[in-house]
């Protein structure tokens, strides 16, 4: 069953076998994986439960909806935005379906220096069992919209490599509206698949119900303390929960602030101080045609020329095609007036390509008040230098696939017309609040590792205090370069087994 957080009465005291915080990827699986192995359980999520009926496809409806801060979230700086999901199904609910795997590189390199259990074959398997369940496929080529065709034709043209993309979904009909909520359901998200599995096997979720603290005395779990939020996200109401188990999920930034406002042990000092952010910038390029790059499916095809995971000093910049709806794409523009105006008109003729780099920088999350974080994080000077040899890169595409401009959104506006510098973007040392910088897969918050430094073993599991479990993204030892969603997936099944299997 689903509750309405704020029609409940308060306080309220719950009981469960197992109480999960957040209902993203890895908590709406690790719920799921565990309801149906028996266990009471109660599932608490800071949002609200939102149909394909309630996705208006208004930005100034469903960003408040769907997105921490409103989509307004920031580092403490202002330096970089990052965006962050909620409601049950978490970011799943607005990502852009778009699945890969980590690169095995990178898992071979966890298992050497975190000396972790959960090996390659493990992960191939976890990754086709999710796949299986998701439905994922390769996107038909004959969906590519106009906006991913200009990459793969940039890609041709320079010789680059470059490739189709999988994703998640059945039942597309183009909307272009993903980032706002699918009203069609065809995304086979957390929300769609696994929580009517979890309710059907008992699962209860209760909405507008964020956690402040895990409730243990520094050797096993005894449940969470929560409050039932308002429309603005302040405490309503007291809610309890007593549970021997408990597994947070609450997002790479959510679940060290949380484990670090209450209290839990971390005896390397690892936990909210090894985050990963995917930093990324964007380049437009202003083209003759219409491109209408906000129509079809977002994001289909890839450049991976300058990616490279086989050796630690290869690039490390991953290039998707990437656009707004108009509120954010004015937003993200800058100047004003007549000049604004003037970029603004040429909207439909306008594609967006995003540079995210496979990042070295390790940013801190700490807890802010009773309910609040603040993330640090800035990238240094290699993950700058490779943002800013991603904007150069962009640049090429855009113009070798027949931009006649490409713009810059810095402060201030960079215009390069045909036969400019591009190799000046590739040297440019940009300082904070001169380049729009942002970030949509946080990860690492709270690395898994069987060395004394890691709070969680490879099981998701605390080292030191009983019960307490972590599935979503923290988990993750390092940056990943890739999206992490389908990984997520696979730790909450991962981890839900573990936890189901424990015992207590």
């Amino acid at each position: 069953m689903i509750h309405d957080g704020g029609r409940l009465a308060v306080p309220l005291s719950l009981r469960a076998d197992l109480c999960v915080i957040g209902s993203g990827a890895g908590g709406a699986m690790a719920a799921m994986v565990a309801a149906e192995a028996g266990l009471s359980v109660v599932v608490l999520e800071a949002g609200e439960y939102l149909t394909p009926g309630d996705m208006s496809q208004r930005e100034e409806d469903m960003l408040p909806r769907l997105y921490w801060d409103a989509g307004g979230r920031t580092t403490r700086d202002r330096g970089v935005k990052v965006h962050q999901g909620k409601g049950i199904g978490g970011s799943t609910l607005h990502n852009l379906n778009l699945v890969k795997r980590i690169p095995e590189p990178l898992i071979e390199r966890w298992v050497k220096e975190r000396g972790l259990s959960l090996g390659l074959q493990q992960w191939r398997s976890l990754y086709e069992e999710v796949e299986r369940l998701l439905s994922v496929s390769a996107v038909p080529p004959g969906m590519w919209n106009r906006h991913n065709r200009l990459l793969e034709e940039g890609c041709r043209a320079l010789g680059w490599r470059g490739g189709g993309l999988s994703h998640n979904r059945t039942g597309c009909i183009g909307s272009g509206f993903c980032e706002l909520g699918c009203a069609f359901d065809a995304k086979n998200n957390a929300s769609k698949v696994l929580v009517p599995r979890a309710v059907a096997a008992g699962a209860e979720f209760v909405t507008r119900c964020q956690a402040v603290r895990v409730l243990h005395d520094g050797h096993e779990v005894s449940g969470v303390a929560a409050v039932i939020v308002d429309g603005r996200g302040r405490p309503a109401g007291d809610v309890t929960v007593r549970s021997p188990r408990v597994c947070v999920a609450a997002s790479a930034t959510g679940t060290p602030a949380l484990l670090a406002r209450s209290g839990v042990p971390d005896p390397g000092g690892e936990v909210g101080a090894r985050l990963h952010l995917h930093p990324a910038v964007v380049v437009a390029g202003d083209f003759d045609e219409p491109v209408r790059a906000w129509q079809g499916i977002p994001q289909t095809y890839e450049c991976t020329e300058h990616l490279q995971f086989e050796r630690d000093d290869g690039p490390r910049t991953w290039i998707v095609p990437a656009f707004a709806h108009p509120v954010g794409t004015a937003a993200l523009v800058p100047g004003h007036g007549s000049e604004h105006r003037e970029l603004m008109l040429r909207y439909s003729h306008l594609a967006a390509l995003t540079a995210m780099v496979h990042d070295r920088t390790r940013g801190v999350v700490r807890p802010d008040g009773a309910l609040g974080l603040t993330i640090d994080y800035w990238p240094d000077a290699s993950d700058r230098a490779e943002l800013s040899r991603g904007l150069a890169a962009c640049a090429r595409l855009l113009f070798a696939a027949g931009a006649r401009r490409v713009i810059v959104p810095s402060r201030p506006l960079r215009v390069l017309s045909r036969g400019d510098d591009v190799d000046a973007l590739a040297r440019w040392d940009f300082a904070r609040g001169e380049l729009d910088v942002s970030a949509v897969h946080p990860r690492g918050g709270a690395p898994m590792g069987e060395n004394e430094s890691a709070a969680f073993d490879s099981t998701g599991r605390h080292r030191r205090v009983a019960g307490l479990w972590v599935a979503d993204g923290s988990l993750l030892p390092g940056s990943i370069g890739v999206p992490p969603q389908l990984s997520i997936y696979a730790l909450g099944l991962h981890v839900g087994r573990a936890l189901s299997a424990a015992r207590r």
